[in-house]
């Protein structure tokens, strides 16, 4: 390839103080989200909102496990090679460029990389943990998104795109949230899949919030993330019920369920059929870390909603019908990051090319251990269309 490429996933490494750098009057005196050393003076623990952190191994984030080193093993077991407990091969001191942007910027050098935009680790994990306590959550996401303008910033050189966390919790705080993000110059956004408290996200209720940012032009993502969660806790009461134990079973069959396709399929069939994009159509979602196997069941059910064809033509939401197909909302108003594994080519002929965004997950032992190597996906397109998913469908969302 003779262009640099526009990497729409890559990912930092938290440092201990993301939370707690800015942390409010309440998050100070609650201690909200604290660090503890343990007896042996040596491991580190989380806590948060009153409860021990466990969704991440080791939160600290170092030692760490090497770029791409799962996705060799996702290799390996393809050909037929189980390595076992050696899945995510060796850990090691957590590389500068996880943590310091002019680091990074030299690390992206290297890898030929123009850009990228950059996601939480922990912070994708943190929001089910706090939402217990609405002020507590928004003090707690507003610290941490100070402490990501600080360290990473939001447009950093225009090459590094620092992403902001908002819940959507409370309508009034998410607006403010975001007022305050856009005039700090934020390009992109993240929220949680899922539906929003109580709320479809497209129920009119949001529209102070989804009107700002169709006004603004910021990109809206919705990333992968793990930890607790409203589908967790359902799940939780419909499937595994107090006083029973959680058994390993359960947590297989709560990742399925849960935290799987299900929320990203849920959440842009709430978008779509709740008539946001009728109502705000400069608005532009993209789905990341979340693969694309889900895409050709979900514009089948967009379709065929009510059993009866393509009776979903006439859909009516909050006294308007929907003016086209279901699915051509998703081809307007949605692009996709696929895995490298999937059928990349097939889903670009499916959404059309211009909404397919490459990612690497970089340097997370999922990801791939160099970014342009995603390029290995895109087999049987011409020039002109790897650059458009390797580079200029992400540059026309977000950059300059």
């Amino acid at each position: 390839m003779d262009f640099r490429i526009f990497d729409a996933d890559q990912h930092y490494y938290e440092r201990e103080d993301c939370f707690t750098r800015y942390a409010g009057k309440r998050m100070v005196a609650e201690k909200a989200v604290r660090w503890v050393t343990e007896a042996d003076g040596k491991r580190r623990r989380l806590l948060v909102g009153g409860q021990a952190f466990t969704t991440i191994g080791n939160p600290t984030f170092n030692p760490i496990t090497k770029p791409g080193a799962f996705h060799e093993t996702l290799k390996n077991l393809s050909a037929g090679i189980d390595r076992g407990a050696d899945a995510y091969g060796e850990l090691t001191p957590i590389d500068p460029a996880y943590r310091e942007r002019d680091v990074r910027l030299a690390t992206m050098d290297a890898q030929d990389v123009e850009r990228v935009m950059l996601f939480p680790t922990l912070g994708v994990t943190m929001e089910g943990y706090l939402d217990h306590d609405v002020e507590l959550l928004y003090e707690a996401f507003h610290a941490f998104n100070r402490w990501l303008q600080d360290d990473w910033g939001f447009a950093y050189k225009d090459r590094i795109y620092g992403v902001p966390y908002i819940p959507l919790l409370d309508r009034d705080r998410a607006v403010a949230e975001l007022e305050w993000l856009l005039q700090g110059g934020a390009r992109v956004i993240t929220l949680r899949p899922g539906a929003a408290y109580g709320h479809s996200p497209a129920d009119p209720y949001f529209d102070s919030f989804w009107a700002r940012i169709n006004e603004a032009g910021v990109l809206v993502t919705y990333h992968a993330f793990d930890g607790p969660s409203l589908a967790s806790r359902a799940f939780r009461q419909q499937w595994a019920a107090p006083p029973q134990r959680l058994r390993l079973e359960d947590v297989i069959l709560e990742r399925a369920i849960a935290t799987g396709d299900t929320a990203i399929m849920d959440t842009l069939t709430a978008l779509i059929l709740h008539n946001l994009f009728g109502r705000f159509p400069k608005i532009r979602v993209a789905t990341i870390e979340l693969g694309s196997s889900w895409v050709p069941p979900l514009l089948h059910r967009l379709d065929h909603v009510g059993g009866g064809g393509m009776t979903s033509r006439r859909i009516t939401a909050f006294g308007e019908t929907l003016k086209i197909r279901p699915s051509e909302f998703f081809r307007q108003n949605i692009w996709v990051s696929p895995w490298p594994e999937e059928n990349v080519p097939k889903l670009a002929e499916l959404v059309g090319v211009d909404h397919v965004l490459m990612g690497s997950d970089w340097p997370h032992a999922e990801g791939i251990p160099q970014p342009r190597d995603y390029a290995g996906a895109l087999a049987g397109l011409d020039q002109k269309n790897v650059q458009r998913i390797m580079r200029d469908n992400a540059l026309e969302l977000v950059g300059t």
